[in-house]
């Protein structure tokens, strides 16, 4: 996949999301990425939203809960969400206008947020209020999204929707039953409407920054049925949120140099070739495919990211959508 010759962005910070089933090698490509755009010049945050994360294992960093200079890399920063962080962040941002909504209905203490704090949920849609923050910062060019596994990204695109939703009905709701309230109770809280309206926005505003034409996703999948059949739908998925896709990598193909005798190898090879061919007639001329041949060693800390890095973005392969022309 060629990386063409980048110019410095003339607009707003990019996003490129790497989405696909666990244990395709997804991690490995976002980190490569990042590094890839980091070494020519882009101030890059490498982040992960999935709750089993493994950048810090990956990168021999320690990034986990806190944003982190990669010091062999000029311009990298990288993070893993720490979900058990997660309940402090949300505290400290929205625990003051959630006690302030809630204690407008009902007669609470401050202890309701941390039952509220624990609602399934809540984490993925902190997890997305937080890269939205990185988003308009400002302080990078390029933000590479390593994406919750297959569902987990998904469900996060659908929580968001279905919050988006719920804080518009939400308001049309308070509105009606204020005054109620109100009279029965003989109190007269803080309005929270202008609360519940800024989260409305929020959730809006980040629906808009994945839908954006800054947003790229790319799909990580392997040569075989499950990793195929999955990356089918991912893509349809992501296509109802109308999330542009850039590409396809399929990870771990065996090298064709490598002596395909024996009768595991050679069995390997006929699965992958089957799954490849199913690839490339489905998305032929649809989207690019990007081969990522299967490697002898482990891949660990950032000279084997960098290069597999050189690999992904060798004059074959095109990263497409990623960068807008200046």
């Amino acid at each position: 996949m060629k990386l063409d010759p980048l110019e410095k962005l003339d607009a707003h910070t990019i996003i490129l999301m790497f989405c696909g089933k666990g244990g395709v090698g997804k991690t490995t490509c976002a980190s490569s990425t990042a590094i890839n755009y980091a070494d020519r010049g882009y101030r890059t945050l490498l982040i992960s939203t999935d709750p089993a994360p493994s950048l810090t294992d990956i990168l021999e960093v320690d990034v986990k809960g806190k944003i982190t200079k990669i010091l062999e890399v000029e311009n990298l920063d990288a993070v893993e969400l720490d979900y058990t962080r997660i309940f402090d962040m949300w505290m400290a941002k929205f625990g003051e206008e959630v006690y302030a909504v809630v204690s407008s209905f009902l007669p609470v203490g401050n202890e309701i947020l941390e039952y509220i704090a624990g609602a399934p949920g809540l984490d993925e849609e902190f997890a997305l209020s937080y890269v939205y923050d990185l988003y308009t910062g400002g302080e990078y060019d390029v933000i590479v999204w390593d994406t919750a596994p297959a569902g987990g990204t998904l469900s996060l695109l659908y929580l968001q929707e279905t919050f988006y939703t719920h804080m518009r009905d939400a308001a049309k709701l308070y509105i009606r039953l204020k005054e109620t309230l109100e009279s029965l109770t003989g109190r007269e809280k803080r309005d929270p409407l202008k609360i519940i309206r800024e989260w409305e926005q929020l959730a809006k505003d980040v629906l808009d920054m994945i839908r954006s034409e800054n947003t790229t996703a790319y799909l990580v999948t392997i040569p075989e049925g499950l990793g195929v059949s999955q990356t089918e739908r991912i893509k349809q998925d992501l296509e109802k949120f109308n999330v542009q896709i850039g590409g396809i990598i399929v990870n771990n193909l065996i090298p064709n140099e490598v002596d395909t005798s024996s009768d595991l190898l050679s069995k390997r090879r006929q699965v992958q070739e089957k799954y490849m061919n199913i690839l490339e007639e489905t998305y032929s001329g649809m989207l690019p495919l990007t081969k990522l041949p299967l490697q002898g060693h482990e891949l660990l800390g950032v000279e084997a990211l960098r290069e597999i890095g050189r690999q992904l973005y060798s004059e074959e392969f095109t990263v497409q959508g990623s960068l807008r022309d200046t």
